[in-house]
């Protein structure tokens, strides 16, 4: 009996399918294009979709620059005032030094650090002679799991939508990590690395397979142990000193921490993640999770409600379908009391703020 056909009397059976051989003869041709193949319009993110957001989209496209070395290796930064003050995800804007704002028209300014915090992964750079509109801040705690929410992405020239996909909740720190394995101690010399995982923090320093690490943090090294302790009181996002001997000669390079998550999606180059993860995946006081289709370098740029208003920060790109943001609660008054005391100490006056 054919499993998705009901149980039909066997006379009945028959001429249903005298009926149905009838009906498929008779038919005209399909057409060559597959209708149960999605196109762009039919998708969740297709131009048909992405229409509902065309209110709010200008005002979220305005209030995003792009902080980088070059437009090109950059990541979005939010305007949060109209003097030029921009906040991004410090982690991201550190392996894109030196750092300039990449406006929409096709110009770059310049940008200086103000205030880093690492507990947030937050940095707030100034635009030197820029001004911008803002955007606008609303609040997050009435989100709710399954609400839709949006995001600037391809170099903050496109719109990408997706939901909130679990309860806000405080990230653990799962530890920091160089993105080595060691092989053999040597008591007289160091510890020699077997391998270097691809994009870890070792491999954007530049350490190399058989490079021989002799000290960290100025503290000598002879076993494996002795890294593991020195790197397990670091979190993602510090910077610690590798000397290391290569054929003989000494160097030293500074490695930026990455979370033990991004060096695991990414070990041997297998990205599991598709397209990659964040350098810095936990350690966070508070996020929303969401399923937008962002990359690491759409993270820094802010989350917004279909209202257009920002109410988080994107922060980390933890796998394919798991993003976070910091609710605007959380960051938004230690920036703005950043801002103030920045003002203060340059002597420029106050303009009106996002979310004021």
């Amino acid at each position: 009996m054919n499993p998705i056909l009901p149980a039909l009397p066997a006379t009945r059976s028959a001429l249903f399918c005298l009926a149905l051989g009838a009906l498929l003869t008779a038919s005209p041709a399909l057409p060559a294009a597959d209708p149960w193949v999605l196109t762009d319009e039919d998708r969740t993110n297709g131009s048909a979709t992405l229409e509902a957001l065309g209110s709010v989209r200008e005002g979220a496209t305005s209030g995003t620059v792009r902080i980088g070395a070059t437009d090109k290796e950059s990541v979005p930064g939010v305007v949060v005032s109209q003097d030029g003050y921009v906040i991004t995800a410090a982690s991201e804007a550190a392996q894109r030094k030196p750092l300039r704002a990449h406006l929409a028209d096709g110009s770059s300014v310049d940008v200086r650090v103000v205030k880093e915090d690492d507990t947030l992964n937050v940095v707030l750079l100034k635009m030197e002679d820029s001004a911008l509109p803002p955007v606008k801040w609303g609040e997050s705690m009435s989100l709710k799991i399954g609400q839709w929410l949006f995001s600037m992405t391809g170099r903050s020239k496109e719109i990408r939508m997706g939901v909130m996909s679990a309860r806000r909740r405080a990230i653990p720190d799962s530890g920091a990590v160089l993105g080595v394995r060691f092989g053999v101690d040597d008591a007289e010399v160091g510890v020699i690395i077997e391998e270097v995982a691809d994009d870890s923090p070792a491999d954007r320093a530049g350490l190399k397979d058989d490079d021989v690490v002799m000290a960290v943090n100025g503290e000598k090294v002879f076993r494996n142990e002795n890294v593991a302790r020195i790197i397990s009181a670091h979190r993602p996002g510090d910077v610690v000193k590798v000397l290391y001997s290569r054929k003989g000669a000494e160097s030293e390079c500074e490695v930026k921490l990455a979370s033990k998550k991004h060096v695991i999606m990414n070990w041997l180059g297998e990205d599991f993640a598709n397209h990659g993860v964040s350098l810095r995946t936990d350690n966070f006081p508070e996020v929303i999770q969401h399923d937008q289709p962002l990359q690491p370098e759409d993270i820094g740029g802010a989350l917004f409600d279909l209202e257009g208003r920002a109410v988080a920060l994107n922060i980390a790109r933890v796998d394919r379908v798991t993003n976070y943001a910091l609710p605007v609660e959380t960051f938004l008054p230690q920036v703005t009391k950043w801002m103030e005391e920045d003002r203060k100490k340059n002597g420029t006056k106050n303009t009106a703020d996002a979310g004021e």
